[in-house]
């Protein structure tokens, strides 16, 4: 056993004592004898689910006093009931320590403008932290708010010479649009800007190229979620390990009951060894990954991760399983790229909508011909002209939000 391999277990059998400290556990666990159970017992434990988290309410899984507490944090509920998450001042550091591992490599010299939404999200701080602890500089330029509209950031990001942008994927497709209408190319406009790092939504292979292409420089990905805050990071090499010193991560059949096979794809079970505010026990958390040993040329070893999608999103043709990777890599491998899109699961196939500034080089029979050719499903397009997948007129509007004026001076 390795160094390494006995700090895992000390941290395991801390977090086996740490968590029935919190509602959910001290009943969840009741039943069980924890003596003597290390990693290579995890399985005879049980799995924790979105439902348990949700049954729990807030405080279910809370395993600190209040008077540890540093901030709270909600998922945005897009694909259910929202969940929650607590940090300590500690777990925000372990944090910001994980984003910190990340291939972007952050520096004293850096200026991280970050596009995370600010409101109840958990990676605008996380980023926050792990440009604190590499002495680097932050614009905070929160997504989804009237105070910074897309204009405004693409100003920000030239006059203030911004290094590394950090935000949703979504939003550097957003930002790239928005400087097209306004006469900019990202790629050419930003010269001090060396790289993105995304997270929040899944990334496939093409997407995270498109990005690269549009902005020009190298986008670095980041799994994590709301509840266990960033679990692996993308090397300077493209690969995503886990942060093992403080995760770890099964991969389990749909049923959980027991692992796939090395490097398939399956449903993670994820145990936060550090976390100090609200720790989770195989945390079945409805994401499909796959999970492979790695000699990666960063010099890592570990856990080389994978993300597939949501299993909400997975779609079934009899024997044909598509995740949303899957349907991501066929939309970006489009030429040219949609500049936004939606797919529709119908009873006989999918139904693409799609939309480009650049549609005139689409053939409709061309593009069907080629996701039907990824997808090895029936599909249909419809290449969309006007606002309804992405409405441009308000993405170009730079009004920002102002405060209110009470009094009013006579003149």
């Amino acid at each position: 056993m390795t160094d390494n391999d006995r700090e895992r277990e000390r941290k395991f059998k801390d977090l086996l004592a740490r968590i029935l400290k919190s509602p959910l556990y001290k009943e969840k666990l009741s039943k069980y004898n924890l003596n003597g159970i290390g990693l290579d017992h995890i399985q005879t434990l049980p799995l924790t689910t979105k439902e348990d988290l949700r049954k729990a309410g807030a405080f279910g899984h809370l395993a600190v006093e209040m008077k540890e507490i540093a901030q709270y944090h909600e998922s945005t509920g897009t694909t259910g009931e929202p969940s929650s998450s607590w940090f300590t001042q500690e777990d925000l550091k372990t944090g910001g320590r994980q984003l910190k591992e990340c291939g972007v490599r952050l520096t004293a010299e850096d200026f991280v403008l970050i596009r995370y939404p600010y409101a109840m999200s958990l990676p605008a701080f996380l980023m926050q932290q792990a440009a604190w602890l590499s002495g680097a500089g932050i614009v905070p330029a929160s997504g989804r708010t009237v105070i910074t509209p897309y204009p405004r950031v693409l100003q920000l990001m030239e006059r203030l010479r911004v290094t590394v942008a950090a935000g949703l994927p979504r939003e550097f497709e957003l930002l790239a649009e928005t400087a097209r209408l306004i006469g900019s190319t990202p790629s050419n406009n930003f010269p001090a800007l060396r790289a993105i790092c995304v997270a929040g939504e899944l990334m496939s292979d093409k997407r995270r190229e498109h990005i690269e292409k549009l902005w020009g420089v190298p986008v670095f990905n980041m799994y994590g979620s709301t509840e266990t805050a960033n679990i692996a990071t993308m090397c300077e090499y493209g690969a995503m390990h886990i942060a093992e010193q403080d995760f770890f991560v099964e991969v389990l059949h749909e049923d959980g009951s027991g692992p796939v096979a090395q490097g398939e794809r399956g449903f993670a079970a994820i145990s936060t060894l550090s976390h100090q505010g609200s720790p989770l026990l195989r945390y079945f958390n409805e994401d499909i990954i796959s999970v492979e040993p790695s000699l990666c040329a960063c010099g890592r070893t570990g856990g080389k991760l994978v993300h597939y999608g949501r299993s909400k999103e997975r779609i079934r043709y009899g024997d044909i399983v598509l995740d949303g990777a899957d349907i991501q890599e066929a939309v970006y491998s489009l030429s040219p790229v949609p500049d936004s899109w939606k797919t529709l699961e119908l009873e006989n196939g999918l139904h693409f909508l799609l939309d480009s500034h650049d549609s005139g080089k689409w053939s409709e029979e061309v593009v069907r011909s080629h996701l039907s050719g990824k997808l090895h499903v029936p599909v249909t397009v419809e290449i969309v002209a006007d606002s309804r997948l992405l409405d441009r007129v308000e993405l170009v509007k730079n009004v920002p939000s102002t405060k209110p004026v009470y009094v009013h001076k006579f003149i």
